[in-house]
């Protein structure tokens, strides 16, 4: 039976509708006036926050003019190994395309203001392949805060070049000075001197017809492009204009994009493609030799939304897809041997209430469902609440860490985390404070791997008998760290107690929480340091950490335990274990916590507190750094002058340690926290940080002491002496 496909008059007719109000009636323009965006662009660059309007822009800047707050400084960690070692069933590698709220907010700047709630971090890097940076600017360069925590955690980073409806010179794109693109070459300088990967290019207007040759010529400014990013660069091509010079979403890999696909490194398609489109894409991809992980279908995650203006948003599944229902695509895509790029993943924080006082925010508790598949509370208060689009039946079985490629967390000689995630409670904010959260996302280092019970939430641990569990919570208090609690779950809490009984286990049984999944080498050259407290449950309890190696030609782990309960509770000790296994090959590849003959009290209980974990070469000592040099300086002119604290360092061995992170600008300093009167200025990932009249209050017409406490990538900290410095002499208005 011959099919006719109808067109879709529906949409058809909304946008020559719109069309025709525009022309007729066209919309005020009420954003600002080129002045404006340059003043503020001026504004944001003292804050690390640096992108470009138009081709003007883009084509005078300079690397001799960048302010040092503006470049990242934590080098891309290389991950130890392609894939974890037990993940059962195919995988998909996933791009995450941040798009939040216009992009550019003060809590991604290298010095902000406090918070009232906590906006969107990204919380499952072991999970992303690459994280791109997007905003509706010309020239999107992500900010320093978010390179430095995706590279913390081995994630390729990217900043976007878009050119869409209404910007003018398209043509200027293709501008060439002695047979170099200038589009390719400062784009290329913009990732190294501010310190990421490569770029989104993402061209949704079609060029004059006067240019000829325009896929040849794009194809030769893309493939400049990875030449001058060198060897470790990256080039993603986003799938909407066409070989025909027009602005035609393909929705997969078809003749009218694969020259682009071959230029580039990657090709990020539309997101509403559909199994046919999985088939074409196969078959297209095999003809031109393309691998089909380097074609990326795109989820819009913001597809599941019922109250958005226009006609619908539509991604796979077309009934309810993106949203909480984002792992079904993934899922599918991970089946077909596709990538995937996930778009607008900070819906969760931006279509949700952030608002969290004593419980997860909505916001974070639709992450969970997104990311984990944790079931959603029946009222998200959102504008779809009606329709109830994001209670699926799918999502719990079906969410994104079941399909995407999960990542050993570190390299294979070197890892290190303080279990602090992108914010933190201050403790001294004051009782009447609204604001009480310090964004710290620069600083972000790995997260523990609490799956299933990252939370002490149970629903789907209720069917069953009644069953021990060693679960974490990561508290947003200082000192913040890693709790590792117990308890008993099962199909009815309230009667677990006279259960109990049953679950006495046999001599030896260890009940283990993993909290990192690694690929590091067991040859007796590393050594793991972790800085942790025992808590006053644990006194009852034999518990500690453990190893988990892998055999070669087997799939089983031997796991090696190392108890550490200790008489003394609430006390911070430091325990060193070597690492080696005699089978020659292996690895540790899990590291985690365990309980043995754990007490029956089915109320839930604390037994140790972790503050820092850390796995180096044992035999390198560290050199002996140093702290000096504070002073006050200034940058810019007037009206958009800084005045900046600005401090050096130096060590007796200036060589880059081995198997360490090395920092092009801070060497092997990971960040710097900066003191004045006792109290936290700010966290800076260079050696200057803004200074304002307002960090003085309260000893103004006195002096205080200016202290820098710097934080290597290995762990330690240096501080330097004390600076005596007095507002007047701060020369701060």
């Amino acid at each position: 039976m011959l099919s006719v496909r109808f067109p879709d008059w529906k949409n058809i007719g909304w946008h020559i509708g719109k069309k025709l109000r525009d022309i007729i009636n066209p919309p005020a323009d009420t954003g600002p006036s080129r002045e404006e965006r340059r003043a503020q662009r001026l504004r944001d660059g003292p804050r690390g926050l640096v992108y470009f309007d138009d081709f003007n822009e883009l084509e005078a800047w300079s690397a001799e003019n960048v302010d040092p707050v503006q470049q990242a400084n934590m080098p891309l960690l290389k991950r130890s190994a392609s894939r974890i070692h037990d993940h059962v069933g195919p995988t998909t590698l996933v791009l995450l395309c941040h798009d939040y709220s216009g992009g550019y907010h003060d809590y991604e700047s290298v010095r902000p203001s406090l918070l009232e709630d906590k906006m969107y971090a990204c919380n499952y890097p072991q999970y992303v392949d690459t994280f791109v940076y997007f905003s509706h600017k010309l020239v999107c360069v992500p900010p320093p805060t978010w390179i430095n925590t995706m590279h913390r955690n081995g994630v390729k980073v990217l900043g976007t070049f878009i050119i869409e409806p209404g910007k003018l010179h398209v043509k200027r794109m293709l501008d060439q000075v002695n047979g170099e693109f200038v589009v390719a070459k400062q784009l290329a300088a913009m990732a190294e001197v501010f310190g990421f990967d490569g770029w989104l290019l993402n061209i949704e207007l079609e060029f004059p017809k006067s240019i000829e040759d325009q896929t040849g010529k794009i194809c030769a400014l893309i493939q400049s492009l990875k030449r001058l990013l060198g060897p470790t660069g990256n080039v993603v091509w986003y799938d909407a204009l066409t070989t025909e010079n027009q602005v035609d979403y393909q929705n997969g890999l078809t003749p009218k994009n694969v020259p682009f696909a071959l230029a580039a490194d990657s090709l990020f398609t539309n997101y509403r493609w559909t199994m046919k489109k999985l088939k074409e894409a196969e078959s297209t991809g095999e003809r031109h030799g393309l691998h089909s992980t380097e074609t990326l279908f795109g989820i819009d995650v913001w597809a599941q939304n019922t109250n958005m203006p226009g006609p619908p948003r539509v991604t796979f599944p077309p009934k309810g897809g993106g949203g909480t229902n984002t792992g079904l695509a993934t899922g599918v895509l991970a089946e077909a041997g596709f990538s995937t790029a996930i778009f607008g993943p900070a819906w969760t924080h931006e279509h949700f209430s952030t608002s969290a006082r004593h419980a997860p925010s909505t916001a974070e508790r639709v992450e969970h469902a997104m990311w984990l598949g944790k079931l959603l509370p029946s009222d998200l208060g959102c504008g779809c609440h009606e329709a109830l689009p994001h209670h699926t039946q799918e999502y719990v079985g079906s969410s994104i860490v079941n399909h995407a490629r999960e990542f050993p967390a570190g390299s294979a000689r070197f890892f290190e985390t303080d279990f602090k995630g992108a914010f933190e409670q201050v403790a001294d904010s004051g009782a009447q404070c609204e604001k009480h959260i310090r964004p710290m996302l620069g600083s972000q280092g790995p997260l523990p791997h609490l799956l299933p019970m990252s939370v002490p939430t149970w629903e789907q641990a209720s069917d069953g008998p009644p069953t021990r569990v060693l679960y974490g919570q990561l508290p947003d208090e200082p000192p913040g760290g890693l709790i590792v609690n117990t308890k008993i779950i099962g199909r009815d809490e309230k009667t677990a107690f006279l259960e109990v009984k049953d679950l006495r286990s046999p001599k030896g049984t260890h009940y283990r929480l993993c909290l990192f999944k690694l690929n590091m080498v067991a040859d007796e050259s590393l050594a793991a340091t972790i800085r942790f407290k025992s808590l006053a449950a644990s006194m009852d309890v034999a518990s500690g950490f453990y190893m988990g190696y892998n055999i070669p030609n087997s799939e089983k782990l031997c796991y090696i335990h190392v108890e550490t309960s200790s008489p003394r509770p609430n006390q911070i000790q430091d325990k060193t274990i070597m690492l080696s296994f005699p089978t020659a090959d292996s690895c540790l590849v899990e590291f985690g916590v365990y309980g043995l003959g754990l007490v029956e009290d089915p109320k839930p209980l604390a037994l140790c507190q972790i503050l820092n974990l850390t796995i180096r070469p044992r035999n390198q000592a560290e050199s002996s750094w140093t702290i000096h040099g504070v002073r006050v300086t200034e940058r810019g002119s007037s009206p958009y002058h800084d005045k900046r604290l600005a401090w050096k360092w130096s060590g007796s061995d200036g060589s880059e340690a081995a198997c360490l992170p090395w920092s092009k600008t801070t060497g092997p300093f990971s960040y710097f926290d900066v003191l004045i009167g006792g109290k936290e200025l700010g966290r800076a990932y260079c050696m200057e940080i803004s200074i304002h009249g307002g960090d003085f209050d309260g000893c103004k017409g006195e002096s205080v002491d200016v202290v820098i406490r710097g934080r290597l990538f290995g762990g330690s900290e240096i501080t330097s002496l004390p600076m005596q410095l007095s507002w007047d002499e701060s020369g701060v208005p």
